[in-house]
C-alpha cells in the first residue's frame, strides 16, 4: 500500500509540473512572444491571416470626421481595397496587399490587427477564430487627420517635389501629412513595377522619411542655445558684410547682401547668415550640438509609420560650427522633424508625441477598442526660452524687414521662420515652418519643397494657406 501511495503522490507531482509548465509556457508566448507570431511569414498564423483576408473584410480607415479614406468590397467573391482619396493619402495610408504576397505599409500596417479585427485576443484565440471563420469584418481605424485639410495640402504642392506636414502642438494630432509626387495606391496591381521603381521615388514618403539640411529654419535652434546657455549674446550687435570669412572659408549671405550693423531681433527676422555664425562660434559646438540633440535631431521621431532617423553628426572644427550655426553643413531631418521644433516653441517649451490614430471602433456597436491620449515626448527649452523666440518668429512674419511677410494672415498673427537650403544637387530646398494663431497656437504647418529656391517666397505662401483654412473652416 505505501509502494502505491508512493507512486501516485509522483505521478501527481509529474502532472502538477507538466500542468504548470503549459501554463508557464502558453503565458510566456503570449505575453512576450504573441506579435512576433502572428506577423511571422513563417508563422501558422500568418499564413492563415493570407488565407482568411480573403474571407474576413477588412475595417475602413476614416479622416477624423468619419469620412471613409479606405474600405473593402467584395467583388465576385474577392475582397478589394478601395483607396477613396487616392495619392492625396498614399504614402500615410500606405497599401494592403498581402494576400498578393506584396506586404502592407503606412496605417494598413501599422493597424493590421486593428482592421482585421484581432486586438485584444491571445495568439490561440486569434488561430481558433481563423480555422473555424469567425469574426468576418475588421475594426475601424479613425485617423487625427482632417480630409479637407489633407486634400488641400496636397493641391497646394501639385507638381513640386516635398511635402507638407500639420499637427497640433497641444496634443501631437498630426492634422495633414502630405508627400509630393505621389502615386494612386488603387492602380499597384496594373502598375505595381512602375510605381515601386519610379525615378521620383513615389512611395517615399517624404514628410517623415525624406532627409534635407534645415538651412535657416535650424536658427531656431541656434537661438534656443543662445538663450538657454549664454544669453549675454542675445544684447550683442554684428557687422554684417554680406559674407564671412572662418578659417580661410568665405561663407556669403544669401544674395550676397550686407546688413551693416544689426541686432538679434534683425537678424532673426532678416535670417543674416554672418550674423549667426558669429553668433554661433561664440556659442561654441557642445553648447550648440546639446541643443539639437535637446531637439531630437540625433534619433528617430517615434511615430506608428516608418520614419528615418535625423542625422547630426558630432560638430567638427570651426567651419563645421559655423555652418552647422546656420543650418547647413552635415546635418539632415525630416519635415516631421522641423515641425516638432516648431510646434516646443509654440507649446511653451513642450514638444509632444505626434500620432496619426484618434481612436479604432466596432463597426457594428461603434464602440470604441483603442484610443489615443496625448503624451509628452520632448522639453528642450523653458517656457522662458520659448515665449522669447516665439516673439521673434512673429517678427519673421510681420517686421518690414522679415522674411516670412508671404505666410501673413488678416486677423490672424502667424510666427514663422524660412530657410532656403543650399545642396549639392540643384537650387536650394525652400523651407516655412510656423504656427497660429501666435497668442494661443493651434496649428503648426512645416513646409519643404525641394529645389523651391527661397523659403520665403515658395513654402510660406504653402503653410499660410494651410493655416487659414484650418482657423477659418
Amino acid at each position: 500500500m505505501s509502494n502505491l501511495n508512493r507512486n501516485i503522490k509522483i505521478l501527481f507531482w509529474l502532472f502538477s509540473i507538466l500542468f504548470f509548465g503549459l501554463i508557464a509556457y502558453l503565458t510566456y508566448f503570449q505575453i512576450y512572444e504573441r506579435d512576433k507570431l502572428i506577423t511571422s511569414s513563417y508563422s501558422v498564423y500568418n499564413r492563415r491571416l493570407i488565407e482568411q483576408e480573403k474571407k474576413i473584410l477588412r475595417g475602413s480607415i476614416l479622416d477624423r470626421n468619419g469620412t471613409v479614406l479606405a474600405k473593402s468590397v467584395f467583388v465576385d467573391g474577392s475582397q478589394k481595397r478601395k483607396y477613396l482619396d487616392g495619392p492625396a493619402f498614399a504614402q500615410v495610408i500606405g497599401y494592403s496587399r498581402r494576400i498578393y504576397q506584396q506586404g502592407n505599409t503606412g496605417i494598413e500596417k501599422a493597424y493590421d490587427k486593428e482592421l482585421l479585427g484581432m486586438v485584444g485576443n491571445d495568439p490561440m484565440t486569434i488561430l481558433r477564430k481563423l480555422v473555424l471563420a469567425k469574426g468576418q469584418v475588421g475594426d475601424n481605424v479613425y485617423l487625427t487627420i482632417d480630409k479637407t485639410l489633407q486634400d488641400l495640402a496636397y493641391k497646394e504642392m501639385e507638381g513640386k517635389k516635398g511635402a507638407v506636414v500639420a499637427l497640433n502642438p497641444k496634443t501631437g494630432e498630426i492634422l495633414a501629412m502630405v508627400s509630393s509626387p505621389s502615386y494612386d495606391p488603387n492602380t499597384l496591381g496594373e502598375n505595381w513595377e512602375e510605381i515601386m521603381t519610379s525615378s521620383e521615388h513615389v512611395v517615399l514618403n517624404r514628410a517623415t522619411q525624406g532627409l534635407y539640411p534645415p538651412g535657416s529654419v535650424f536658427k531656431i535652434i541656434t537661438t534656443a542655445a543662445v538663450l538657454t546657455y549664454k544669453p549675454e549674446l542675445y544684447d550683442k550687435a554684428f557687422d554684417c558684410k554680406g559674407y564671412i570669412i572662418v578659417e580661410g572659408n568665405r561663407i556669403n549671405d544669401f544674395g550676397g547682401i550686407a546688413h551693416g550693423i544689426e541686432d538679434f531681433k534683425q537678424a532673426f527676422y532678416r535670417s543674416c547668415n554672418s550674423f549667426f555664425i558669429q553668433v554661433g562660434l561664440d556659442l561654441g559646438s557642445e553648447n550648440l550640438q546639446t541643443m539639437a540633440y535637446a531637439f531630437g535631431l540625433d534619433k528617430r521621431v517615434p511615430l506608428e509609420i516608418d520614419t528615418a532617423k535625423n542625422q547630426f553628426p558630432p560638430i567638427d572644427g570651426k567651419v563645421d560650427l559655423a555652418e552647422t550655426s546656420i543650418g547647413q553643413g552635415k546635418m539632415l531631418v525630416t519635415p516631421l522633424t522641423m515641425a516638432l521644433v516648431a510646434s516646443a516653441v509654440a507649446n511653451d517649451g513642450v514638444m509632444m508625441k505626434p500620432y496619426l490614430m484618434k481612436y479604432v471602433a466596432d463597426p457594428i456597436s461603434g464602440a470604441i477598442i483603442e484610443k489615443s491620449t496625448p503624451s509628452q515626448y520632448l522639453n528642450p527649452i523653458s517656457k522662458k526660452v520659448a515665449d522669447t523666440i516665439k516673439q521673434l518668429m512673429i517678427g519673421v512674419v510681420n517686421d518690414k524687414e522679415g522674411t516670412g511677410k508671404a505666410a501673413q494672415i488678416s486677423d490672424i498673427t502667424v510666427a514663422g521662420k524660412t530657410g532656403t537650403a543650399e545642396n549639392p544637387h540643384g537650387d536650394p530646398h525652400a523651407w516655412f515652418v510656423g504656427f497660429a494663431p501666435a497668442e494661443n497656437p493651434q496649428i503648426v504647418v512645416s513646409v519643404i519643397v525641394e529645389n523651391g529656391g527661397e523659403g520665403g517666397k515658395v513654402a510660406a505662401p504653402i503653410a499660410r494657406d494651410i493655416i487659414r483654412a484650418y482657423l477659418t473652416k
